[in-house]
């Protein structure tokens, strides 16, 4: 939350972020201790999965999960072609969940000049987590980790155990660099990813590659004073410490556009922000995830 809130005040500094009000929605977190703390409770907040859950149930489109692994187990996991997943995962699952979220903001905020800012400070927040989620390697972005401000539109992620690219250690390795499915892209109205979501994405990793010898300077802290899970795995100090090292180098080059699979010069933000995109609302990677993630909410 530290790093967050220096992450808040490099956008606040930045002229195009403040016009825009890119900000990263927080709240309090204070450790007592290793393994116990205290964590602020964040009222008018509805978790993802519950609001599209009841979203089905109300429009009566609601697919039972046994249904949904009965189709996953036979029409995914049994395919070892990556395309072909991909159109399955298009054609038997994701006509079950058609997108319900937009729904749910012209619901929740039926004043026109409400749901207009209500979607664009919805729009902002996400794309805001988006990048820094990238940069910072963050992970399981299932439905019960992401939560909606009725109140505003705000998006609020929780549960950050899955850091610096823990999810790709996975059995089911993680292969989006954060999530944007097709109920996420819904919500942000007729333009989706393309409008105001991609210029908030690329104005953000501005702020970051801009300010980046600050923000690896807080992380360089991970070198001395290690993660309290990796001191548990038992690891030597000199294996800690060159673990540390490493995931610090991984966060500059995602920064810099350099941690890439493909091979080549590093990415400008336009074109980073244009490769986690297709790779984010890719149907072969998102068929790929695992099935408690669900990909098709």
């Amino acid at each position: 939350m530290e790093l967050y809130s220096l992450i808040n005040r490099f956008l606040r500094k930045n002229i195009e972020s403040r016009e825009r009000n890119l900000y990263i929605r927080t709240y309090s977190v204070v450790p007592l201790n290793e393994k116990c703390g205290l964590i602020e409770w964040v009222n008018n907040m509805t978790v993802l999965r519950q609001l599209l859950t009841k979203m089905y149930q109300d429009q009566g489109k609601m697919t039972p999960l046994s249904e949904v692994k009965e189709l996953y187990n036979s029409k995914i996991n049994k395919v070892v072609d990556p395309s072909t997943s991909a159109v399955n995962f298009k054609k038997f699952i994701l006509p079950k969940f058609p997108p319900m979220l937009g729904l749910w903001f012209k619901q929740t905020f039926p004043d026109p000049t409400q749901w207009y800012y209500a979607r664009l400070a919805y729009i902002r927040t996400t794309a805001v987590m988006s990048i820094v989620g990238y940069v910072l390697g963050l992970g399981d972005r299932h439905g019960e980790n992401l939560l909606f401000d009725s109140t505003n539109g705000d998006i609020l992620h929780v549960d950050f155990n899955c850091l610096f690219g823990k999810g790709e250690t996975f059995e089911y390795p993680e292969v989006v660099p954060f999530r944007l499915t097709h109920n996420l892209v819904d919500a942000m109205g007729v333009t989706g990813y393309e409008g105001d979501y991609r210029r908030c994405c690329e104005v953000t990793m501005h702020v970051l590659r801009e300010q980046c010898d600050p923000l690896i300077c807080v992380l360089k802290t991970l070198v001395h004073d290690p993660l309290v899970e990796w001191k548990k795995k038992g690891g030597a100090p000199d294996t800690v410490h060159d673990r540390a090292v490493n995931i610090i180098k991984s966060v500059e080059q995602r920064m810099q556009g350099k941690s890439l699979k493909t091979k080549g010069l590093p990415l400008s933000i336009e074109g980073l922000v244009q490769y986690l995109i297709q790779s984010a609302t890719s149907l072969e990677n998102l068929s790929r995830m695992y099935i408690g993630w669900a990909a098709y909410l």
